[in-house]
């Protein structure tokens, strides 16, 4: 079962990215938006990204622009229209804020 993680909150004030991560399988995807965009440059997801695992982690492109954020390349840029779309291939969706 694959879950879609979004993630509205900065874990720099929150600890709900962190709590999302307990949980967080190897085939699941995280979306950054909102003041989650911020978590782009939280150690967690450098730690992350550093790790060999098969959670893919994206953000909102519009919402990272917003807050004058650039995404790493490592983390693809995404519209509402594909997060739409990733509702509909996951089995569930756990909104984190």
């Amino acid at each position: 079962m694959s879950i879609l993680h979004l993630i509205r909150s900065s874990a720099f004030h929150r600890s709900d990215f962190e709590q999302c991560l307990s949980i967080a399988q190897s085939n699941d995807t995280i979306i950054f938006c909102d003041d989650g965009c911020y978590n782009l440059s939280h150690p967690l997801t450098t730690n992350l990204l550093a790790q060999e695992n098969k959670l893919t982690i994206k953000v909102l492109q519009d919402h990272a622009q917003a807050r004058a954020i650039i995404a790493p390349q490592t983390i693809e840029e995404i519209t509402m229209e594909d997060l739409v779309s990733l509702t509909f291939t996951h089995d569930k969706v756990i909104t984190w804020q």
